[in-house]
């Protein structure tokens, strides 16, 4: 994001500024009308050439000389000052204003002052980025690399203190036949009804990712296998009963779901999150819209040995 677009963005650009030719004690009066810690100084052609600050009439108010207020504002004034440009990204400036300890950054366009912004509606700006970044923007639950990253930190923390951790794939059954049959914007919708579900059925300590496509992953943290199965198993039947109404059409749809946990074996999220996929795939060729977890594998797999 660009500083442009965070300009245009507010509200108003109007820039409380001065002439060099201010004396000192209107501009001290400016400081506190307005509440502001610093004045930009420009020219007739509105180019920046210098900022007061505080600091700067700190003497003048400590001075005992009855005329110290009548000096002009270019005879105190900081000329070296650090702008950037309508151009520059939100990144860089934020940067560049915590290593310099600046509240304010003045914006230049063609050399020219066309605004001046906040270190706070810049940290703003800047958090909002990394949640859009690190958000799905169809569902508005986590994308995959984010999910990936704190799956990871899960796994150690798990494996560190000792507590249960479980994590789940989920797909939706026929999905292309859904795109197919009513649309893809149809299909779009179904993504967005069953990420709300999600977010719904499940704790706010839970983690829901979009890993592409119709493929969901989901993390629970200190939840040991047979709590996971509880959750996920509620959400199935939460799903299968919902009926989704998109562009006219009423759709119903249901997911599987492979569900594993933290155990011997496994070395790091990654690792996990394959099982769980291989227990999807296991739920998917049995049948679908079904939870197959670890256990439930398990158990599956002796029954066929006990066949033979």
């Amino acid at each position: 994001m660009k500083v442009e677009a965070l300009l245009l963005a507010k509200q108003s650009t109007a820039v409380k500024g001065v002439s060099p030719d201010f004396t000192l004690k209107q501009t001290a009066q400016l400081l506190l009308e307005h509440k502001l810690g610093a004045l930009v100084v420009t020219d007739g052609d509105d180019r920046l050439i210098g900022i007061v600050s505080e600091r700067d009439l700190i003497p003048v108010v400590a001075s005992s000389d009855p005329e110290a207020g009548n000096r002009r504002v270019s005879e105190v004034m900081t000329r070296a000052v650090v702008s950037c440009c309508s151009e520059d990204e939100v990144a860089y400036v934020l940067r560049l204003m915590n290593e310099n300890s600046f509240r304010h950054m003045p914006v230049l366009r063609n050399g020219k002052l066309v605004g001046i912004l906040s270190i706070r509606e810049l940290t703003k700006a800047y958090e909002l980025l990394q949640i859009e970044a690190n958000t799905d923007p169809l569902t508005q639950v986590s994308n995959r690399r984010p999910f990936l990253k704190t799956l990871e930190t899960n796994f150690e923390n798990a494996l560190e203190i000792g507590l249960p951790l479980s994590v789940a794939m989920l797909d939706v059954d026929h999905f292309k036949l859904i795109n197919d049959s009513y649309g893809h914007d149809a299909g779009d919708k179904v993504l967005q009804e069953l990420s709300r579900m999600l977010i719904r059925e499940f704790r706010t300590v839970d983690l829901v990712g979009r890993l592409g496509g119709e493929e969901f992953a989901l993390v629970f943290p200190e939840t040991d296998l047979a709590g996971a199965f509880i959750a996920c198993e509620r959400l199935r039947k939460s799903v299968e009963q919902q009926v989704i109404h998109a562009h006219g059409h009423k759709i119903r749809l249901t997911v599987s779901i492979g569900l594993t946990e933290i155990a011997g074996g496994f070395v790091n999220g990654a690792s996990l999150l394959k099982r769980a996929d291989e227990l999807l795939y296991s739920a998917k060729s049995g049948g679908r819209n079904q939870v197959v977890s670890e256990e439930k594998e398990k158990r599956r797999e002796l029954s066929i040995v006990g066949v033979y």
